[in-house]
């Protein structure tokens, strides 16, 4: 069953790069529980549960704020009912202008359909923000001497 969680977990990244929410529906389970990662702007919803909820509380956010969003998945690894897939979120800041180059990494559970019905997500939550225009990064002061 591995490699065809394989295979539905590229098309999964595939039908979302397309837009195609229909055909990324139906390769998730009804009970799909999905977890942003800590600390992402829609990791308040955390569960999200069903492909409704993903859709109001993590894409369309998402697509709103990043111009062209798309996921390149660079690899995905075989672990049973457990597929990994790892790679880069890309887009363009509406508001910013600025690139999104995110890493992430996603930990996919398929049940026995071979529909995914688990999906924690770990990224770059600092560089998305940033993107978004919902936090600015300071530099770091520098002393040319201590302050003793």
């Amino acid at each position: 069953m591995s490699h065809e969680n394989l295979k539905s977990a590229r098309r999964l990244y595939e039908a979302f790069n397309r837009g195609d929410l229909v055909s990324f529906e139906e390769g998730v389970s009804q009970d799909l529980e999905w977890n942003e990662a800590d600390n992402s702007i829609n990791s308040v919803g955390n569960p999200y549960r069903g492909f409704a909820a993903v859709v109001e509380g993590v894409f369309k956010p998402t697509t709103a704020d990043i111009e062209n969003f798309r996921v390149d998945l660079e690899q995905l690894i075989d672990g049973g009912d457990h597929v990994i897939g790892e790679g880069h979120y890309r887009g363009k800041g509406r508001t910013t202008g600025h690139e999104l180059s995110a890493q992430f990494c996603h930990v996919l559970h398929f049940n026995g359909e071979g529909k995914l019905d688990r999906l924690q997500e770990y990224a770059d939550t600092l560089h998305e923000a940033e993107v978004m225009g919902q936090v600015q990064r300071l530099e770091m002061m520098r002393m040319s001497q201590p302050a003793m």
